[in-house]
């Protein structure tokens, strides 16, 4: 569809009476320049609720004041072995003694954590925890998980080594 197409499309929805509703200032989250009309296509993004009805920025940001603050995102029970991560404090304990992580060494537990069973390559892990997008650092990996292992003691066996691939969390299997 070319930029003309779009223009017209809106237009003629305006002429049918279709009106987008007023929501309030939205963000602003694109500018195109459409060759040869002088015009610029705006993208404007509001927070829409998976209910379908737009909401205006400001009152999804009151809304998100008053909500409650959501559960650690992974929270392993005594019944998988007595390894718990509290996201929000940012501890680890084994049975109930808190081991001592780097901040690198947490980020890095945390995020193959959040998704137990999915295999992370070196890449995604280094943008992930570190921040870092080029093909350099999957030793640095190596050794962070190398770490974090000795540290997990017992547990060790949670971050799985996928040969040729990556790490994966594996959590204990239940009875």
């Amino acid at each position: 569809m070319s930029h003309q197409n779009v223009i017209d499309f809106v237009e003629r929805r305006r002429e049918q009476g279709h009106e987008p509703p007023d929501l309030g200032q939205g963000s602003v989250l694109g500018v195109l320049p459409v060759p040869e009309t002088g015009a610029v296509l705006m993208i404007v993004g509001y927070l829409v609720p998976a209910g379908g009805s737009a909401v205006a920025p400001e009152a999804a940001v009151a809304r998100e004041r008053t909500a409650v603050a959501p559960p650690p995102r992974r929270a392993v029970t005594a019944e998988e072995e007595e390894l718990v991560l509290d996201r929000a404090a940012r501890v680890v304990r084994v049975g109930g003694e808190e081991i001592e992580l780097t901040f690198r060494e947490f980020e890095l537990l945390d995020y193959l954590s959040s998704a137990p069973g999915r295999v992370y390559n070196r890449r995604q892990l280094m943008a992930a925890v570190w921040d870092r997008y080029d093909d350099e650092g999957g030793r640095t990996v190596d050794v962070h998980v190398l770490r974090l292992r000795r540290k997990l003691g017992r547990h060790a066996g949670r971050i799985v080594t996928v040969r040729n691939v990556g790490y994966k969390y594996q959590p204990p299997r239940r009875p």
